[in-house]
């Protein structure tokens, strides 16, 4: 109950939201994927909630940061703009409405004590060890949050964990299949190779000019160069205007001093309880008899208040406190569900009242002790007030600012200037980008629609003051463009030629090497130069690669000599000859668990897959033709 719900947020929830605060506050929450943002058209829709194409951009890009941080430089800037990755995304923004649905069908609520368990195990909204209401929502205004915006999406992540529990929870391997894999993981192959050179079917390549005209006109949207703009843009950023606020040390004291309670930790208190659990749902006569059970049990600690430990071990229905004797630990107001924090906060130390009902049940309640509010010294929370009175006076500025900045752009179509001579902004110079390739914070659609429409690119004229994240504004004016240019063959022929060829050798070359292997497996030995013989892993090593090794152990070894082959990079095609098959003995253990764990994955993988399509065929889903198009 209480306890088991502050134990479940040790979980991986507590540890994902964990990582949320650490990481950035700029992710989207999935209360947005229940809301269906309207701000740019329907491309999808699920039951009865949408899919905007604003949310799917953002979401785009989300994962495509996400992957850039991962990847680094093996990032490849071409996968967000292919269509299969945007079509992967949407499905999973498809599949989430869809599981929250279904959670909301089922009534999978997250309770208050539950989300204020979550909260409390936050480090990030921690001071001194505990848990601060006035550090949870500092951190929250500094990144931009608001308390009921993140509780939202607390909420609605108990509701995604609820409905994939099931799948997590029953993937289990059997131990003979995992031995198994384990023994084939382990097993080694004792090869030799010889190389096939590009050379030996070079003769054979023939390219005309009339193969490369007709690739050509095949793939002329290859050959087509994007249209493309330089733009010059200005941005009025709330943080650099805070930044730029000289706050005296005056205002720090008179504002510590008006707000001293803010700064410190809130009266706290520790209690233990007895829990008689009963549904808020049940009948009556069935809460009837719980309360009865209950005020039994405060009849007998009236009499006998030195047996409450022992009442909390043997009648308590939450299981937790109870092996703790009813202890529930330390915990401010808005922690617990409210009528036990209005009970606990109202009694006086070794109190013991009840029953005291909730959602959960009746409570026996003790209160073990009150731990006063704290408060922090000036200088240990000079900082975090400068930053307050920053925040508070840039709102007001930036309010102003963001409405002259607005207007100016607006009256002066022609020219940014008067906008950034008022607000002391720089005008900045993009690069030349297309609508695929155009970088932050160009990459925004709203910003990105009205840049590159044929007006702005005709016209020059600045566009609105467009808000591309909270309090940052962006007005920019196309300086330059280039139309999509289908480019000459003329200027590609060369690489048309060298393509085909190289593909033309590669399809010829792998025939060869084919056959040659044929020729060997019938026992000629078709006059190859193999390498000395070498006892190989499914670890890639110098002389073979993840490709290599992947033909090796694809290879069938009921006959050996076994004979595959596979194209190396360098255009090369290399026979292996597999000549004896090394078998593992007993399986290590680590190698067991290693091979456990990634089995449990991928059966959970598959069965939440499973699990997500029969969800997703419950509700009605609509997808508009053009979804997936680019921004």
């Amino acid at each position: 109950m209480l306890e088991a719900i502050r134990k479940h947020a040790q979980g991986w929830l507590a540890k994902a939201i964990l990582a949320l605060i650490a990481i950035t506050f700029a992710l989207f929450g999935v209360d947005s994927y229940m809301r269906g943002d309207k701000s740019g058209g329907m491309v999808a829709e699920v039951g009865d909630v949408g899919i905007s194409r604003e949310e799917l951009a953002r979401e785009i890009q989300a994962q495509t940061d996400r992957m850039r941080e991962a990847l680094g430089a093996a990032f490849d800037p071409a996968v967000p703009e292919r269509a299969d990755f945007r079509k992967q995304v949407l499905d999973s923004l498809i599949e989430r409405k869809a599981l929250l649905l279904d959670a909301q069908k089922n009534k999978f609520l997250a309770p208050d004590a539950y989300l204020a368990s979550v909260l409390a195990q936050i480090p990030a909204f921690q001071q001194d060890g505990k848990f601060s209401q006035q550090r949870y929502e500092a951190v929250l205004r500094q990144n931009g949050r608001t308390p009921a915006a993140f509780e939202n999406e607390l909420r609605q992540g108990f509701m995604l964990e609820v409905v994939a529990s099931p799948v997590t929870l029953a993937a289990f391997p059997s131990n003979t299949s995992l031995t198994q894999i384990a023994r084939l993981v382990s097993q080694q192959r004792e090869i030799a190779w010889a190389d096939l050179p590009a050379s030996t079917v070079a003769s054979d390549v023939k390219v005309t000019q009339a193969d490369v005209e007709r690739d050509y006109a095949a793939h002329k949207a290859e050959f087509t160069e994007p249209e493309q703009i330089r733009a010059e843009y200005l941005v009025l950023d709330k943080a650099s205007v805070a930044a730029g606020i000289a706050v005296s040390d005056k205002e720090v004291a008179d504002y510590y001093a008006a707000n001293a309670t803010k700064f410190g930790r809130p009266e706290q208190r520790s209690a233990s309880h007895i829990l008689i659990a009963v549904d808020k749902n049940a009948d009556a006569a069935t809460r009837a008899k719980a309360k009865a059970k209950a005020t039994e049990l405060v009849q007998i600690l009236q009499k006998a208040p030195e047996r409450f430990a022992e009442l909390a071990r043997t009648e308590s229905q939450d299981p937790g406190s109870a092996a703790q004797d009813g202890s529930l630990g330390s915990f401010a107001r808005g922690m617990m569900v409210k009528p036990f924090e209005d009970a606990v906060f109202s009694m006086k130390p070794h109190e013991i009242r009840g029953p005291v009902e909730s959602d959960f049940g009746y409570h026996i309640i003790r209160l073990d002790g009150i731990q006063p509010a704290k408060l922090a010294p000036l200088n240990e929370v000079r900082a975090e007030v400068v930053d307050e009175l920053r925040k508070q006076q840039a709102q007001k500025v930036f309010a102003g600012l963001a409405d002259n900045f607005g207007n100016l752009v607006y009256e002066n179509a022609q020219s940014l200037q008067p906008a950034a001579t008022a607000a002391k902004l720089s005008i900045r110079q993009s690069d030349w980008m297309s609508v695929k390739t155009a970088p932050p914070p160009f990459n925004n659609a709203t910003l990105s629609a009205a840049l590159f429409s044929p007006e702005s690119i005709k016209s020059k004229q600045n566009t609105e003051a467009i808000e591309v994240q909270p309090g940052m504004l962006v007005a920019a004016r196309v300086i330059d463009h280039r139309p999509a240019r289908l480019r000459p063959l003329t200027e590609v022929s060369a690489a048309i030629e060298t393509r085909l060829r190289a593909e033309q050798s590669a399809k010829l070359l792998a025939q060869k090497g084919e056959a040659t292997i044929k020729t060997l497996e019938k026992g000629n030995e078709a006059g190859l130069n193999w390498s000395a013989f070498k006892v190989v892993g499914r670890q890639p090593f110098a002389e073979l690669d993840a490709a290599g090794i992947q033909a090796v152990f694809r290879a069938n070894t009921d006959k050996l000599p076994a004979y595959t082959g596979f194209a190396r990079p360098d255009g090369s095609y290399r026979i292996v000859r597999i000549s004896r098959v090394v078998e593992a003995g007993t399986p290590d253990p680590a190698l067991l668990a290693s091979v456990s764990s990634g089995v449990t994955q991928a059966q959970q993988r598959a069965d939440m897959k499973a699990m997500l399509a029969l969800i997703t065929a419950g509700q009605k889903v609509k997808i508009q033709p053009n979804a997936i198009e680019g921004r």
